[in-house]
């Protein structure tokens, strides 16, 4: 048994002097017949791998779901805007009320209170107690006017007013206007006129359409085609102007209208009027009031070559 265990050592023993003593022995002698031969390595080209294309998707851009509105939820409609009306066409036979100048305006802003409002004693009102100098003639008198108390105004000097004590009385003197109600007692009368002066040019109006729409519908003979000479048309001056309706002027059968203060000449017309037939001509003219000028409107009725009678044709009231 021990030879086989001999054997075996001085086999391994053999074997790692070959492997690792004999190597470093034979390169320290020289010895090449031991080094193996080493080849040179083939240098092998190798190709770039080509990067792989990578095409590019469409980027899909996912969009949230709108929530849906109930129909409590939903917002309301925006209403229209609304159309602005086209104006209404305007009507030719349409009355045209008067216009009148403001208060402020007809007084000069109370410096010239027209002269006409005071042609009759005008009743104010005291806003305090004043002791008024009184005076007729060369003779002065003190009178005391406690608030309230009743004046008459007769006219006006600057910013005073000449009062009386009463619309007869000849004793005189001055108060300021403020210190009484005149500005609204002048206001209060204006106003009346004013609705009156309305009322009478609607009036007028009313009746120039009657009185055309009357010439309209008269039968052909009533336009004068048969009638007598002494019943002819009026006739018209190259200015307007009839000579029969001035020379009725200048014989002082109408004193409110003049030929001055005449604005516009109306055209004749042939017209039935209470069971009579006239020829009429319509004058617009200026006529003094207690307020200063106001138009009015008069007409000439003509019966057999005269002018019969001048009325206002708002009222039909005689003009004096």
């Amino acid at each position: 048994m021990k030879p086989i265990i001999v054997i075996i050592l001085a086999i391994a023993v053999g074997y790692v002097s070959y492997e690792y003593v004999y190597p470093t022995f034979a390169d320290a002698m020289k010895f090449t017949k031991h080094v193996p031969k080493v080849e040179p390595k083939k240098e092998i080209a190798v190709a770039p791998v080509p990067k792989p294309v990578v095409k590019k998707e469409p980027k899909v851009v996912m969009e949230a779901p709108k929530p849906e509105l109930k129909p409590e939820m939903a917002p309301e409609p925006k209403p229209e805007m609304p159309k602005i009306p086209e104006p209404a066409p305007v009507d030719p036979n349409a009355f045209v009320a008067p216009v009148f100048p403001p208060v402020d305006e007809v007084t000069q802003n109370w410096a010239v209170v027209p002269k006409g409002f005071f042609t009759t004693p005008k009743q104010v009102t005291m806003k305090k107690d004043l002791e008024l100098k009184m005076q007729m003639g060369k003779a002065t008198a003190a009178t005391n006017f406690k608030s309230g108390a009743k004046i008459y105004v007769m006219g006006q000097e600057g910013t005073n007013l000449v009062v009386g004590a009463s619309a007869g009385s000849p004793m005189r003197g001055q108060v300021a206007m403020d210190d009484t109600d005149f500005k609204e007692v002048f206001a209060a009368a204006y106003e009346q006129v004013k609705i009156v002066q309305t009322e009478n040019a609607r009036k007028a109006h009313a009746y120039r359409l009657a009185a055309a729409e009357r010439a309209q519908n008269a039968p052909a003979s009533a336009a004068g085609g048969g009638a007598s000479s002494s019943n002819d048309k009026p006739a018209k001056d190259a200015d307007g102007s009839y000579p029969l309706l001035v020379a009725s002027m200048k014989a002082g059968e109408v004193t409110e209208i003049k030929t001055d203060n005449i604005k516009s000449w109306g055209d004749p017309a042939q017209e039935k009027i209470d069971g009579t037939d006239y020829w009429t001509v319509n004058v617009k003219y200026e006529t003094q009031t207690m307020f200063g000028k106001f138009e009015t409107e008069a007409q000439a009725r003509i019966k057999n070559g005269r002018v019969e009678k001048w009325v206002y044709t708002g009222s039909g009231e005689v003009v004096p």
